[in-house]
């Protein structure tokens, strides 16, 4: 299973028929935090290469630090 870096990223739709509130954004990130997680797992139990493994699960930290920052972003407001 390749490492799922180019699939997972902080995406934003704006544009002149594409506006993302911030409720969507932080749905999204949770969505992403959560298939990096999934993606992991699964790599973890089909008994993957390590390094696919270790990419897979800095991945999903990065994901869920990312959903974090944008929870932490809305107490500040």
């Amino acid at each position: 299973m390749p490492p799922v870096f180019s699939t997972i990223r902080p995406t934003t739709i704006n544009g002149k028929d594409h506006n993302m509130t911030y409720e969507q954004s932080l749905d999204l990130a949770e969505l992403q935090a959560d298939m990096a997680f999934e993606t992991y797992l699964s790599a973890f139990e089909v008994g993957d290469h390590p390094e696919v493994i270790d990419s897979l699960a800095t991945e999903a930290l990065i994901a869920q630090d990312r959903c974090a920052d944008l929870r932490s972003q809305d107490l500040a407001h």
